[in-house]
């Protein structure tokens, strides 16, 4: 089936071999380092491919997130530091990642609360991708659903705490303009999946022929997550974000379409014949926003990433036969039975859903790994490490080096599409 989401190219980062220096060949040491390295190898290969088992990608993650941790926190190895403190260990390794909106040029960071963000945030992003594989399927089961809802929740609930929590750590608080660690990007990429996770709900309460009333709320609801997102960034370089903001633009007046059209079904319940007309009208004008977006989202070029296709999806393209069967029966009615007048101003919708509003789902960093222990953190020998740079000096005072060299893009595993139409009551993938 086309494309209903629109998805950002991930980021991408170097090899990094953990090679670190030894005051003593003591044999836990030896093993994290030799560990650290394959499991991030690891976690990185897995997120080249959409289709990887999520199960599998978030043990891997943790597996190496437990192994970090170390060079994070001291965890009272140090007895004149308390847990929380930092590792002696934190400014230790450079690490280089690329930016999602950014192209190829790495940013470069001796932190390591930078590689816990980035391989956090990369995860996030792979979940959404991993959900758009489970929605490309023609036939989609209530459990598949359920699991693409889970996929955005625990996205959202990751940037939330990298956006609440570790972004505050970093030693550098400076960002360049549009990378990932704008605060900008940070919530556009929240209030996406967000909303896309209301996109399920939305979808499944169509299936189940919940209320117009509560169907009508979600939309709305769905609608402003999207509006919200465009906004955060608007004032970013257009030529960096224009498709990302056109995707969220057009998901929006769809939204409000949908609103407005279950609203007026609502108010046809009720008999208030003169209000469905207009609210159809609003329904109808919205709809034609999204189709003139949907033309103006394809013509936006991005970064990679992968484009949608949703004007050609049933889901959209079930919107408007709906909004015309319901407007021509309310008019019906109206002329036999009611003879309301058509008010000018347009009814107003519900502010906010009684249900299926998506929040996101609390992250937590695992345990810290068995193999760290008070002799295993004392074995590591910084007077070996001489691009050591002292968190106490200014970052301004270090080194410059020549610029970075650029990070290829990611071979990504495309997602692949049924070109089946789904069979069911709304018409949308995600039953």
């Amino acid at each position: 089936m086309s494309h209903w989401f629109h998805r950002n190219a991930l980021k991408n980062t170097t090899v990094q071999s953990f090679a670190l220096s030894l005051v003593a060949a003591q044999p836990q040491a030896i093993q994290l380092c030799d560990r650290l390295k394959t499991y991030r190898q690891q976690v990185l290969e897995l997120m080249t491919d959409p289709s990887s088992d999520a199960d599998v990608v978030d043990k891997q993650l943790r597996l190496y997130l437990s192994l970090l941790l170390g060079f994070v926190f001291n965890n009272s190895f140090d007895p004149n530091h308390g847990p929380t403190d930092s590792s002696k260990l934190r400014h230790y390794i450079k690490f280089k990642w690329t930016d999602t909106l950014l192209g190829a040029t790495p940013c470069v960071r001796q932190d390591t609360v930078f590689e816990l963000i980035s391989i956090c945030y990369k995860y996030s992003l792979w979940l959404t991708k991993h959900c758009a594989q489970l929605a490309a399927k023609s036939d989609i089961t209530m459990e598949t659903a359920k699991e693409c809802h889970s996929c955005l929740r625990k996205a959202a609930g990751i940037l939330t705490a990298i956006q609440n929590e570790w972004c505050d750590r970093l030693l550098e608080k400076s960002f360049s303009a549009g990378s990932d660690l704008d605060p900008r990007v940070l919530s556009a990429y929240i209030q996406q999946c967000q909303a896309e996770a209301q996109e399920v709900t939305i979808a499944r309460a169509i299936e189940l022929k919940h209320s117009p009333t509560l169907i009508s709320a979600l939309a709305n609801e769905t609608s402003k997550l999207f509006l919200a997102a465009a906004s955060a960034i608007k004032a970013l370089d257009q030529t960096k974000v224009s498709k990302w903001m056109a995707y969220f633009q057009l998901k929006s007046s769809f939204y409000e379409s949908y609103a407005f059209c279950y609203l007026g079904e609502s108010l046809l319940e009720q008999e208030k014949c003169g209000e469905a007309i207009r609210a159809l009208e609003e329904s109808e004008k919205f709809y034609e926003i999204a189709v003139k977006l949907c033309k103006e989202y394809r013509k936006q070029k991005s970064l990679g990433g992968t484009g949608a296709k949703i004007d050609e999806h049933l889901f959209f393209r079930k919107l408007q036969p709906q909004v015309k069967r319901t407007k021509d029966k309310c008019v019906r009615e109206n002329g036999f039975i009611f003879h309301q007048k058509v008010p000018k101003e347009c009814p107003v919708l519900e502010l906010k859903a009684t249900h299926g509003l998506v929040t996101p789902e609390e992250f937590s960093m695992p345990s810290l790994h068995e193999l760290w222990t008070p002799q295993s953190y004392a074995a590591f020998d910084l007077s070996k490490n001489v691009t050591y740079i002292d968190p106490r000096q200014k970052l301004e005072k270090a080194t410059k080096d020549k610029p970075e060299e650029p990070i290829p893009a990611m071979d990504e595993k495309p997602i692949k599409y049924s070109e089946t139409d789904p069979k069911n009551q709304s018409g949308c993938q995600i039953q």
